[in-house]
């Protein structure tokens, strides 16, 4: 029981990414996306909130060299929308306009790298799947007693 909520919850992550891709890929095509719907600190996001929660419980585990690796990409993942994030909102009209908070059109050059950062970030979002495949499979194999023992060591 434990184990499946566990298992559930790294699913749930997983779907927060293709989530925030597929909100980032209508705004990189010129779709207006309110910037509240994303969260610019990693930590905060669902799959941050995961990651460098629940996921830790498995770090002293044979899922170590996985999660190490997961971090790499989600945290490559995370500057390239950073950037992207920068690009769309970062930039504010002058003057009055800018008081009003009324932002500046995005330049073809500036939609450009946008368009680049996006297609880095599906690249990513590949490999951060294939490494959380792996950490399901091992942590299929980890026995529910173990989960037990590791989620309530934390508490």
């Amino acid at each position: 029981m434990v184990k499946e909520r566990y298992l559930r919850n790294l699913q749930h992550a997983r779907t927060s990414n293709v989530r925030l891709l597929h909100s980032l890929k209508l705004l990189v095509s010129g779709l207006e996306i309110e910037k509240h719907q994303f969260t610019l600190q990693l930590s905060e996001t669902p799959f941050g909130r995961w990651f460098y929660g629940e996921a830790m419980l498995f770090l002293s585990e044979s899922s170590r060299h996985c999660l190490d690796k997961i971090e790499e990409i989600l945290l490559a993942f995370h500057e390239r929308f950073t950037k992207i994030y920068a690009i769309y909102y970062g930039r504010r009209a002058g003057g009055l306009l800018g008081l009003l908070g009324i932002k500046r059109k995005v330049s073809p050059s500036q939609r450009a790298l946008a368009h680049s950062l996006y297609n880095e970030m599906i690249h990513l979002a590949d490999q951060l799947k294939q490494q959380m495949n792996l950490l399901e499979s091992l942590l299929y194999a980890v026995a529910e007693e173990r989960f037990f023992q590791l989620t309530h060591q934390r508490k």
